[in-house]
């Protein structure tokens, strides 16, 4: 394993801003990858209280920060604070990656890329003309759906607790994304049956939280070509992931996703591009994969 180099006054910084962000992967995959690349810079994990989101941006360009990775619940907060925002980011209506040129802040979006990247690796998985059923109308729901709509995927359908989340979610991604059908019904057993059959693919971009009601959904209907995916990489027990095997389906953990992320956000803040295989070495020697516990998507 490398030894990131001591920190000096003209080391960059590079943060993740969530909360809680206790247990991230993210500052070992990003420290070692700059040690990698011999790029005299630091990552850190910084917990910032979701009261101080209207301060983050400001807090950036005084603080002299190179460029930050955002987790809940800053990915939409910070949204109006921002200089400017890349097409898949306004797309997504949420940034997780900002980059600061001298006090110029500019959000991207690598969850969607980073999602779809992780999908193909495991399972050769392409968007195009398949149907697919998102769990959630976070930021990083709807930056899944604006890749899968890109990439060519004939149905999506938003399931949320809170409907009219889910209705302003899809909405705002038919403007820009026309020729893919976007439905939206409720997180419940009636709407996820309604839609499950013929599914190529169902995404859980739910937190922790909505554990049980993703366990109670029916995957009965499922077709044996359908993978269930999950973007929380820290839990231990996915909701229906074990389920799914037992039917024999396919599934995929986010791990996937933070290394195919990880690699799109190193690149955009060093510009050193780092194949995916380098950040796989990295995790699997990383003792919080080992146990990992409640924390964030960064």
């Amino acid at each position: 394993m490398i030894t990131p180099p001591v920190s000096t006054g003209k080391t960059k910084v590079f943060a993740l801003v969530g909360h809680p962000v206790r247990h991230s992967l993210s500052p070992q995959l990003h420290c070692q990858l700059l040690a990698h690349c011999g790029i005299d810079g630091t990552y850190v994990a910084l917990d910032v209280n979701p009261a101080s989101a209207d301060k983050v941006a400001d807090s950036i360009r005084t603080l002299g920060l190179t460029g930050i990775n955002l987790t809940v619940p800053f990915k939409e907060k910070i949204l109006p604070d921002l200089d400017e925002i890349t097409l898949a980011a306004r797309e997504a209506g949420a940034v997780n990656v900002v980059i600061n040129l001298d006090g110029h802040l500019t959000g991207y979006n690598t969850d969607g890329e980073g999602f779809l990247g992780a999908i193909h690796e495991e399972h050769g998985f392409v968007p195009q003309d398949k149907k697919c059923i998102l769990l959630g109308a976070g930021g990083a729901a709807r930056a899944i759906a604006a890749s899968l709509a890109a990439g060519g995927a004939r149905q999506i359908i938003l399931l949320n607790r809170t409907l009219s989340r889910a209705d302003t979610a899809a909405n705002s991604l038919k403007k820009g994304l026309p020729t893919c059908d976007f439905q939206t019904g409720v997180l419940c057993s009636e709407d996820f049956e309604r839609w499950s059959p013929d599914s190529d693919l169902i995404v859980n971009a739910l937190s922790g939280n909505a554990n049980d009601t993703v366990n109670a959904l029916s995957i009965a209907a499922l077709s044996s070509r359908a993978i269930w995916a999950d973007i929380n990489y820290w839990m231990t027990t996915p909701p229906q992931i074990q389920a799914c095997k037992n039917r024999g389906l396919r599934v995929s953990t986010g791990l996937g996703m933070l290394v195919h992320q990880g690699a799109l956000s190193f690149e955009l803040f060093t510009g050193h591009p780092v194949p995916v295989t380098l950040l796989h070495e990295i995790l699997n020697s990383s003792p919080l994969k080992q146990d990992p516990k409640p924390a964030d998507l960064g």
